[in-house]
């Protein structure tokens, strides 16, 4: 990206920022949004792919749309794999391909041109819809509404409406995990609002028999006390909730640590040594008595 291409970039962003000062928005968690600068590595990226280009090629508010990831860390498009296609009529389609763990069950996002205006898709492969004849998995397209911006961008009107966006009702359905009873009923309005500051998402794993894997992930410097879950099958047993922390507790004391850079794993959970136990309950951890801290707690590695 040339110099003078990096300065239209910033000062496009700078008027965007500045017209949006003026806009009411949703209160933002401190996970959910770091607004304090934009990320002008990002918008290189974006702008090197040609996905700047793509979005004023296609006109109404889908430059604006794009831009505005670079504003806000809720989500990590920044590794997301961003590229240009065409369509029959040479109108350009903005593709943007979710980390390879998460493939199938977050959101492929697309954007198209359809009677002259710009369209967003979500597309997923899990749980499979209609599966061909031979077994293939194909895509399909959600059939929920979004505007332009990326579906992720925007703080999620209320913590239900998180899970569903993350698809975790879905996945909890294939795990026969009652979604109301053991993730919304189970929570006080206090706790949701706890939970709305992790990260949801779904990743199957071959040692959850590849079944969907629910994950939920706080921000990592509160990992001590608020701990990532995972619930799953292995297959033999129905149903697992595993808990962890990076500090020791009463019920937390087994370790475990996992390398950067595994295979379906989210990478927040990497480089870290964590103390674990087995719930006996599938409800949130937080929904549960709170374990004893020890005297000696651990140091994050």
């Amino acid at each position: 990206m040339t110099r003078a291409n990096l300065k239209f970039c910033l000062s496009l962003l700078g008027a965007i920022l500045l017209s949006r000062a003026c806009l009411t928005t949703a209160v933002i968690s401190p996970q959910a949004a770091e607004i304090s600068h934009p990320d002008a590595g990002f918008l290189s990226t974006l702008s090197s792919a040609g996905v700047l280009a793509a979005a004023r090629e296609m006109g109404g508010d889908m430059e604006t749309a794009m831009v505005a990831m670079t504003e806000t860390t809720g989500h990590p498009y920044r590794n997301y794999r961003w590229w240009i296609g065409r369509d029959a009529d040479n109108h350009p389609v903005i593709h943007a391909m979710p980390p390879e763990a998460e493939v199938g069950w977050t959101p492929w996002e697309r954007w198209v041109v359809v009677d002259g205006k710009p369209v967003h898709q979500a597309w997923v492969l899990f749980p499979l819809e209609k599966p061909s004849a031979k077994g293939i998995p194909l895509w399909y397209q959600l059939k929920n509404e979004m505007g332009l911006e990326p579906l992720f961008l925007r703080p999620a009107a209320n913590f239900e409406a998180q899970l569903r966006r993350a698809r975790v009702d879905v996945a909890a359905d294939v795990l026969g995990l009652d979604f109301q009873k053991m993730f919304l009923d189970s929570l006080t309005p206090a706790q949701r609002e706890t939970y709305r500051q992790f990260r949801w998402v779904v990743i199957p794993h071959s040692l959850g028999a590849d079944q969907p894997v629910i994950y939920t992930l706080p921000p990592m410097n509160r990992s001590d006390v608020w701990p990532w879950e995972s619930w799953y099958t292995d297959g033999v047993t129905p149903r697992i909730h595993h808990v962890h922390y990076t500090a020791e507790n009463s019920l937390a004391k087994s370790r475990w640590s996992e390398f950067p850079g595994a295979l379906q794993r989210p990478p927040e959970i990497a480089g870290r040594t964590w103390f674990w136990h087995d719930s006996a309950s599938m409800t949130p951890a937080l929904a549960q008595p709170a374990p004893a801290a020890t005297k000696k707690e651990s140091t994050p590695q």
